[in-house]
């Protein structure tokens, strides 16, 4: 009995490989480095597949292209069209009060406008499925219009992605002129409309001036018959002449005339300046006729590196390429940990089947 108590005890556990002494108990690290480099073929194998993987799920995902322009208000040198116009309409004191940083204004509210934007795509027949939007910002957060200015410009496609950038920026600066050549007209067309109604209004005044005074002449010169004054008495000429009073000290002789004189009169410009001038400034307005501009609503900062090219929006960038490549690397870096972990795996085990296998030592 006891023997055969002693024999159970002296036998074999399957684990009894793996029970170590108590100063080797720790992993050994030089092993797991020799199993990792052992089977270090399967591993690269493995990180390639998943390199592959990540690079493919790299390509086939939605790319974003960007194509951006750096502008700044226009130059004055380019606003000679505008100060032409400008100076010419100041001498009729017409003043449009147009800038350059007006220019540059309307074409960022314009150009950040979906609805131009879907105009502009329908008109051109750009699909919409390929486009991504948009932006325009100032380059610093506290900078005012006068500062720079940067345009972007998105799409899935890389292809002619440029061409349509500079054909939208191209499209807008057409409409900030045609608003500009718009309101130039306007405001011609109201100045025409004033000075019409301020001579008008001054010829009706002088008219109604002329009608008092004929008929003051009538009365005046019928009262002097009736008195029978023919001749002017005396003191009668030391009356101011810019009176309208008409004596019928005047005697009826010279009131008869004076009446003879205001009747004949058929052009009331011709004995008042101010009708004169008014008529003047009329006829002057009158002969504006519309003017057609085009000026540039903002400057470019980029150099073209075309010497004949004239726009100069940038070639198109890859904006994910950062997050493509940190994809790439992390399916490398899973690919890098799930060897291993398969490699010390199987290597245990492998070591666990062969211990149950093994005969028991006696």
């Amino acid at each position: 009995m006891s023997d055969r108590s002693q024999g159970n005890d002296k036998k074999p556990s399957p684990f009894g490989k793996y029970i170590l002494p108590s100063n080797k108990e720790e992993v050994d690290l030089i092993e797991i480095i020799s199993i990792i480099f052992r089977s270090s073929k399967l591993i690269f194998i493995v990180i390639a597949i998943f390199t592959l993987v990540g690079g493919g799920v790299v390509f086939f995902s939605p790319k974003e292209w960007t194509s951006y322009a750096i502008v700044s208000v226009t130059s004055d040198g380019k606003m000679q069209p505008l100060e032409s116009i400008e100076s010419s309409l100041s001498v009729l004191n017409i003043d449009l009060n147009i800038t350059a940083d007006d220019l540059l204004m309307d074409f960022r509210k314009y150009y950040s406008s979906k609805d131009m934007l879907s105009k502009y795509m329908s008109k051109e027949k750009v699909n919409a499925n390929n486009f991504a939007g948009v932006k325009g910002k100032n380059i610093n957060s506290d900078s005012d219009v006068k500062g720079n200015y940067i345009l972007t410009y998105s799409s899935n496609l890389e292809y002619g992605l440029k061409d349509v950038f500079t054909g939208y920026v191209n499209y807008i600066n057409r409409k900030v002129n045609d608003n500009l050549n718009d309101q130039i007209k306007f405001t011609i067309d109201t100045a025409k409309k004033m000075a019409t109604e301020e001579y008008n209004l001054a010829l009706q005044q002088v008219e109604n001036e002329h009608k008092i005074r004929i008929q003051r002449l009538e009365y005046a010169a019928s009262i002097a018959k009736a008195a029978g004054l023919q001749k002017p008495a005396i003191g009668a000429f030391d009356i101011s002449a810019s009176s309208n009073n008409y004596p019928i000290s005047m005697g009826y002789d010279l009131l008869n005339r004076q009446l003879e004189i205001e009747r004949s009169i058929t052009d009331l410009t011709s004995v008042n300046a101010d009708l004169l001038n008014k008529k003047l400034y009329l006829n002057k307005i009158t002969a504006l006729q519309p003017v057609v501009i085009d000026v540039p609503t903002f400057n470019y900062l980029q150099e073209p590196s075309d010497p004949l090219q004239h726009s100069v929006p940038s070639e198109p960038i890859l904006q994910n390429s950062r997050k493509g490549l940190l994809t790439i690397i992390s399916f490398s870096f899973i690919g890098l940990i799930g060897s291993i972990t398969f490699v010390l795996m199987r290597f245990f085990v492998r070591e666990r089947h062969n211990s149950r296998l093994e005969p028991p030592k006696k």
